[in-house]
């Protein structure tokens, strides 16, 4: 592996401008194209290098000071690379490269790629759309692949009659040529990086267009789809005003395209002005879907508006800092829906991203937020959860300290700054101290530069005052990191707050409560005496203070600290919780344990969890009712799932058939959460029958959310002959490609079926790789701790061992170590599980 130098350009070149012209042939998969990059030079030289890879450049030609010189085109592989040699040495000024190259339409899922969808008659379509995050749009266009060299971007575009054409700048002109296709003109972009162009070109429509402000907003779908458009437009107007209002900076770009692409690696990708996203991700109907359904779709939309100012308009210098794109609109998207819907309780849901970094950051295999990056898999290794969730938990601990009124002063500050420039960390910390008049710098050093965090110890002492101090939390043993924490407390004689950086005693009085308000990215340990107090009052906490206690119970447990019996006795006061998010991490605790437990044990649990729940779930019925809030819809769905499949209560079971039944006679006559929760019941305990149903039910969707439900249902069929059917379905490609990686990682983690379909993989290794993007590999090893098995967790290992994943190295020695803990958690609790009867 070269060193950073090798993938990174300097200053010597730096473009201003492209003019770029592409003409796909998505029928024959390639592209034609030609550009002029208006760049200037610093130093002297006879070659110029730019980034290229699976382009063939036929013709190079660069101009200036009066001269125009042919070049001889080469290529580096492995370095991205292609090297113009003019034979002459030009001296430093302004010039322009003219190119013409030819490429091809991939089926990769990255670059200029091929998408497919069957329109409302049957008929197979195709389109060409791009991603080119993080370092492919080298393989649609030559140039300065890196995202501190911005430039303006001037495109046009030459389709069929019938295609639709879309890239960043609204159209601005179109010419019909002699051949019939249609030369469609685009307005120059603002400056900005390479990563964020898009071209899409296909077959689609366009819903109506809403005026926001004079910011024009569409959504760009298949055929067929308009009706799934409105909740889409409605959010993504919302967060384009409120954005602009928070920031204090009108929106950069000058229309909104927001794309579904029916094929599509990642969630979606914020281009300036043409916004592209899974259809899941975008297009729903509101009449059918669930809670956490709509929920993901309005945090997408407001992640990836959230970076039209932070990341787009301000970028970060290098990949290195991506987590000031990644974690800022991460931070942001749980603030703008939190804005659209106060009803749905954001920051408190967002405890379940934060927890699950908490759980990576405790490994020995957890890396520091920022930290260096030079070949491009290792860019692409840095869009992970450490960079969104934690990176987005640690800003939100950081507003919570200084106050939100600094701390959005602080973020305007830097925005104005640093417009259509790039930045690093340091940046924001001095836009924030300036803001506050704290430190922040010094603070958040610690935060961003080393992995793990701390928890906090708490002992009350003789004379009454709470002792606190600080270790390096880890899950297998303690390291030796410390932390500035900003630390939010209550007691009975108020709030308060205070920079924790060695052993300090604070005098609270009564009710005291360490990490009040529950945003702080470390754990908790209280003494036997104050846990008591806390664990005693802990229904009159809020609900992000008790989803935080709650969490750290749970990391306790699999640290060995305490034992489940604690986590359950602890849970077993909240029967008459009504946090759908406080349920979530209840319920996937106990999943936990009922996956460890012998089978002479599982009845016991599964006992307490009927126990625990059957109140609430006889309250809330399986019917919605009109006008109820819709966290309560969610609340029943998550209730009534957990009670029928990890409680196997057969009621609820023989309920579920006939529910599931109705919702597929007529989907709108069952409420979205209770249609999905009795589908999972039917397919915890479903047969090859109900899995062939589940599959033909996939194919026959009306739209991709219901379309994954189902595909999710034939995962948890129990039953391995329908295991290796969908393993097949998989490899043949009837499973799409975006979704192969999450359909294994869900059947590798399937309790009665999971280990045969490991060693499905490991035979049929490479067939199982080409299924799916390169940069998902990593992703199908989500739920691979499931296989804490001590025997096939040694086999996981030993096979990873001796089949690397290049990029993926650092997900899977966590992944590895996470299946580590499990395997602890396994021998501690399979058969002294100790459950509270209640």
């Amino acid at each position: 592996m070269g060193n950073d130098s090798d993938y990174r350009f300097g200053r010597e070149i730096v473009p201003s401008h492209y003019q770029i012209m592409l003409e796909p042939d998505i029928a024959g998969a390639t592209f034609s194209g030609s550009e002029v990059i208006d760049f200037e030079l610093h130093e002297p030289t006879d070659t110029i290098v730019l980034n290229s890879i699976e382009l063939d450049i036929t013709t190079a030609t660069v101009t200036g000071n009066g001269r125009t010189l042919d070049a001889e085109v080469s290529y580096d592989e492995d370095l991205e690379r292609a090297t113009l040699t003019l034979g002459e040495t030009i001296d430093p000024g302004d010039y322009q490269l003219s190119l013409v190259f030819t490429g091809l339409l991939n089926d990769q899922l990255h670059g200029f790629y091929l998408s497919k969808y069957t329109d409302p008659d049957g008929n197979e379509k195709t389109i060409a759309t791009t991603q080119l995050q993080a370092t492919d749009a080298r393989r649609a266009f030559p140039c300065w692949d890196q995202p501190d060299l911005k430039a303006t971007f001037g495109v046009t575009l030459i389709v069929e009659s019938d295609h639709m054409a879309i890239t960043n700048g609204p159209e601005i002109g179109r010419e019909t040529r002699t051949n019939g296709k249609v030369e469609v003109r685009f307005a120059t972009t603002m400056k900005m990086s390479t990563y964020i162009v898009a071209f899409v070109v296909g077959e689609l429509e366009a819903s109506e267009t809403v005026d926001v402000d004079g910011v024009p907003l569409r959504v760009i779908h298949a055929p067929g789809k308009a009706h799934l458009t409105p909740f889409a437009l409605e959010v993504g107007a919302f967060c384009l005003r409120y954005f602009a209002d928070y920031y204090g900076v009108p929106y950069p770009g000058q229309k909104m395209d927001m794309l579904a692409i029916p094929d599509f690696a990642w969630g979606a990708m914020e281009n300036l002005g043409a916004v592209t996203y899974r259809e899941t991700a975008l297009l729903v109907d509101t009449d059918t879907a669930t809670q956490a359904e709509l929920n993901r779709v309005a945090l997408v939309i407001a992640h990836e508006l959230a970076h039209m100012w932070f990341g787009d308009l301000v970028t970060m210098g290098w990949w290195e800092g991506i987590w000031l794109n990644e974690a800022f609109a991460t931070f942001m998207e749980n603030k703008g829906v939190d804005a659209f819907r106060p009803d749905w309780n954001q920051w408190l849901a967002f405890g379940v991203d934060r927890q699950n970094a908490l759980e990576i950051d405790a490994l020995h295999a957890t890396r520091p937020i920022e930290l260096a990056v030079g070949a491009p898999d290792e860019a692409a290794a840095m869009f992970d959860t450490l960079t969104y969730e934690k990176g987005g938990a640690v800003l939100r601990m950081l507003e919570q300290y200084l106050g939100e009124d600094v701390f959005r002063k602080g973020i305007s500050l830097y925005l104005k700054k640093h417009s259509y420039a790039n930045t690093v960390t340091s940046d924001l910390w001095d836009a924030l101290g300036e803001a506050s008049g704290e430190p922040v710098a010094e603070i958040m050093e610690s935060w961003i530069y080393q992995g793990g965090y701390p928890r906090l110890s708490a002992t009350r002492t003789t004379g009454g005052k709470i002792a606190v101090s600080q270790e390096h939390y880890r899950f297998l043993d303690n390291g030796d990191d410390t932390w500035m924490v900003p630390l939010l407390y209550s007691s009975d004689k108020g709030s308060g707050r205070v920079i924790v950086q060695g052993d300090i005693k604070l005098d609270l009085g009564a009710n005291p409560l360490l990490n009040a308000g529950g945003s702080g990215f470390f754990s908790i340990g209280y003494d036997d005496e104050l846990l008591g107090e806390v664990s005693g009052r802990l229904r009159s906490l809020d609900a992000e203070e008790r989803f935080s206690i709650i969490s750290d119970t749970w990391s306790s447990v699999l640290s060995g600290d305490v034992g489940g019996g604690a986590f359950l006795n602890l849970v077993s006061s909240l029967g008459g919780e009504r946090e759908p998010a406080i349920w979530s991490v209840i319920v996937k605790g106990i999943s936990e344990l009922d996956n460890v437990a012998s089978s002479d044990r599982r009845p016991e649990l599964q006992k307490f969890v009927r126990d625990l729940m059957r109140d609430v779930g006889e309250q809330l019925g399986w019917e919605a009712v009109d006008g109820e809030p819709d966290l309560t819809r969610q609340l029943r769905g998550i209730v009534l799932r957990s009670l029928g499949a990890l409680g196997q209560d057969p009621g609820v079971r023989a309920q579920a058939l006939a529910f599931l039944d109705a919702a597929s006679l007529d989907p709108t006559s069952v409420d979205g959460d209770v249609a999905a929760a009795a589908l999972h019941v039917v397919a915890s305990d479903g047969s090859v029958e109900d899995f062939e149903g589940f599959v033909d039910a996939y194919h026959g969707a009306p739209n991709a959310q219901v379309a994954n439900r189902y595909l999710r249902a034939a995962t948890a069929v129990p039953e391995d002959s329908a295991a290796q059917k969908l393993f097949e379905m998989v490899l043949d490609g009837s499973v799409r490609r975006q979704d192969s990686f999450w359909v294994l990682a869900l059947m590798l983690g399937q309790r009665q079926t999971g280990a045969a379909t490991w060693q499905r993989i490991t035979e049929r290794w490479d067939e199982v790789l080409a299924t799916m993007p390169k940069q998902n590999v990593r992703r199908m090893f989500d739920l691979i701790q499931n296989r804490s098995e001590p025997k096939i967790a040694a086999e996981i290992k030993t096979w990873l061992d001796t089949h690397p994943l290049g990029g993926a190295a650092k997900l899977i020695q966590q992944q590895l170590e996470r299946l580590e803990i499990r395997v602890g958690l396994r021998e501690r609790e399979a058969t002294t599980l100790a459950i509270p009867h209640r």
